[in-house]
């Protein structure tokens, strides 16, 4: 019996360790996820997964590495709730001078699920980890969501 009641409490701590460390810090967008972030109604928000008519932008966890003069594409992801089905348009903000993001289509269509960005260090561009806002609004109503990753631009040679 005592060896039950462990493991029990290990799959618990192990679930609350998870459920925790893995989200990504984005703040929920669209018509049924209030301007604050939050569900606009607490007693009807999910225990699990988004409101309905919402959606989170997902970015890479970790910080994506790379030396002055390189080029990395990244994917930036879109988790919709049931009944969200807008295009998103995307803007990205805190690049650092000599650093530029591009992407072919400044938006996530209502039929996607990402975007690949392209991220562009020139051979100046400032060094050091930089955090980048990704800002995602609705193409009809509802609040945006936004999500940060962080880059670090590294000497070239």
């Amino acid at each position: 019996m005592k060896r039950l009641s462990s493991v029990v409490v290990c799959f618990s701590l192990a679930f609350v360790l998870v459920g925790s460390g893995c989200e990504s810090k984005s703040t929920p967008g669209g018509p049924g996820a209030s301007p604050g972030g939050a569900s606009a109604s607490r007693t009807s928000a999910p225990l699990v997964g988004l409101p309905d008519n919402s959606f989170k932008l997902d970015v890479p966890l970790l910080s994506t590495s790379f030396k002055q003069g390189e080029t990395k594409t990244v994917a930036i992801s879109m988790n919709r709730g049931k009944n969200f089905d807008q295009d998103v348009k995307l803007e990205f903000s805190g690049a650092p001078e000599g650093v530029k993001i591009t992407t072919s289509d400044a938006s996530i269509k209502h039929s996607e699920k990402e975007v690949l960005v392209k991220i562009e260090a020139a051979k100046d561009a400032a060094l050091g980890e930089h955090t980048i806002t990704v800002t995602g609004t609705p193409a009809k109503e509802g609040p945006k969501a936004t999500a940060t990753f962080k880059i670090d631009v590294k000497k070239a040679g």
